[in-house]
């Protein structure tokens, strides 16, 4: 990922639940699926937002991650419709 994908990916985190389907599902994919020390993180991350220290990249990774996989979840739902 690039620093620009971070920050991309922080704002659509700062901004959720207001963002695109694919990044709504996304991040709600990324808190089911997380620890509790995960969702406890994600949210202070929302609220201290710093998308440069690692630990801010790792958990954004994870989420970036997630958005990408609902993005090709919903592709493939418009293409069979």
């Amino acid at each position: 990922m690039t620093q620009l994908d971070y920050d991309l990916t922080m704002v659509e985190l700062i901004c959720y639940p207001d963002v695109k389907l694919e990044s709504k599902l996304g991040i709600d994919n990324a808190i089911a699926n997380g620890d509790r020390d995960q969702r406890f993180d994600l949210f202070n991350l929302k609220c201290n937002p710093d998308a440069t220290k690692q630990e801010s990249k790792s958990l954004l990774a994870i989420v970036y991650s997630e958005i990408q996989k609902a993005k090709g979840e919903l592709n493939a739902t418009e293409t069979i419709s």
